[in-house]
C-alpha cells in the first residue's frame, strides 16, 4: 500500500472515530450505524404490530374459487358403480 493512502486511510478513520475516543465527539460511526439499524427495526416492528392488530377479530376473507368445492359422484348417473366399488 502507498504511503500516502495509508495516510488517508489513517485519517478518516481518525476523524470517524478519533474525536469520540477522545470524548470531544458524540458518537462514533459504528455507534451512529447501530442507532439507524435499531430505528429502522422499532419502526417495521410498530407497522408489524399495527397491521396484525388490524386483523385482531376479523378472520380473513376467503376467497371465492370459480371451481366448486370437494366433488361427491352419484354411480347410478355415472354408471361405474361396479368400477368404484
Amino acid at each position: 500500500m502507498n504511503r500516502s493512502k495509508f495516510w488517508v486511510i489513517a485519517f478518516l478513520a481518525f476523524i470517524t472515530n478519533g474525536f469520540s475516543l477522545l470524548g470531544l465527539g458524540q458518537a462514533s460511526a459504528g455507534s451512529l450505524a447501530r442507532t439507524i439499524e435499531c430505528n429502522h427495526n422499532i419502526a417495521h416492528n410498530i407497522l408489524t404490530a399495527k397491521a396484525l392488530g388490524a386483523l385482531v377479530g376479523n378472520p380473513p376473507v376467503k376467497p371465492r374459487l370459480a371451481v366448486f368445492g370437494p366433488f361427491q359422484v352419484d354411480c347410478a348417473v355415472v354408471r361405474m358403480c361396479s368400477v368404484a366399488a
